[in-house]
């Protein structure tokens, strides 16, 4: 029998070696998240400086990743990038929580939650697209949403929720052209569409009363990617005759926190 002093000793040095081991995975994983679409190759000098460690550090932990296949190494000018091993992961994830799947499974619950129609949105090409919809069981009076229309991003709840996630500069080339005016109710300047912007980063959603449809009322929260800006928006489309004060808390409190879980499937940690 191992006497009780002995056991605590172990104890604690196995807690201090997971607590190493967790340290060095965390230092990883900010070494991977210095690569990008405008910086996709990084020599091990560049990462020292960025990141403010010591070079032989540094080296140490893109070492261990290349041996991997996290990183792989150019052999001309020794920077590094991201390896095969990390395309084998996203093939993996894409066949067992395919996003597709995913997101259609969670506009679900959102209707299921609201009872109205739920709808995601991404933008492609600078313009704001449907990528999946599902729609309320009411049989009644329900909003139509067309799929094939973009959904312009000053006058919809997902537009104002994708630009609340978006950086200045971008917000400017997007909102560049003339502000349609789609109904009495359509902010058609910059002053009052970086009004809205600046409500839904305050409050994590944005609400369109009868801006882009007159009878619609649309509130929507944004969904973001690994860099935590907007890749699209999450909404719920409700007729205006329906929309009462009790609705419109149980739909953007659901919005926000399924928008949340939805930003996961595109890296948002």
């Amino acid at each position: 029998m191992i006497p009780r002093t002995e056991r605590r000793v172990n104890q604690n040095s196995d807690n201090l070696r997971l607590d190493v081991e967790m340290s060095t995975v965390e230092k990883a994983l900010r070494v991977l998240d210095l690569f990008s679409e405008s910086q996709p190759m990084l020599r091990t000098a560049e990462i020292a400086r960025l990141l403010d460690w010591d070079k032989s550090n540094v080296k140490r932990y893109v070492s261990g990743l290349a041996a991997r296949g996290i990183l792989e190494q150019d052999p001309r000018d020794k920077s590094f990038y991201l390896g095969p091993a990390l395309t084998r992961l996203a093939m993996l994830r894409e066949r067992t929580h395919p996003v597709a799947q995913e997101l259609n499974h969670h506009l679900s619950e959102l209707v299921e939650i609201t009872g109205e129609t739920a709808h995601a949105s991404h933008c492609v090409d600078s313009e704001l697209v449907t990528v999946a919809l599902v729609e309320t069981k009411i049989r009644g009076t329900r909003v139509y949403v067309d799929p094939a229309e973009a959904l312009p991003f000053h006058a919809s709840g997902s537009g104002i929720a994708f630009l609340s996630k978006t950086p200045a500069e971008r917000v400017d080339e997007l909102l560049a052209d003339k502000l349609v005016r789609f109904t009495g109710k359509t902010p058609d300047t910059r002053e009052r569409v970086n009004e809205l912007i600046k409500g839904a980063t305050k409050n994590g959603y944005a609400k369109a009363e009868g801006s882009f449809e007159s009878d619609v009322v649309g509130v929507a929260a944004p969904v973001v990617g690994y860099d935590g800006y907007a890749v699209g928006a999450l909404a719920v489309a409700t007729p205006a005759a329906r929309f009462n004060r009790e609705l419109e808390e149980t739909v953007k409190d659901a919005v926000v926190k399924i928008a949340t879980k939805v930003s996961q499937l595109y890296g948002a940690i």
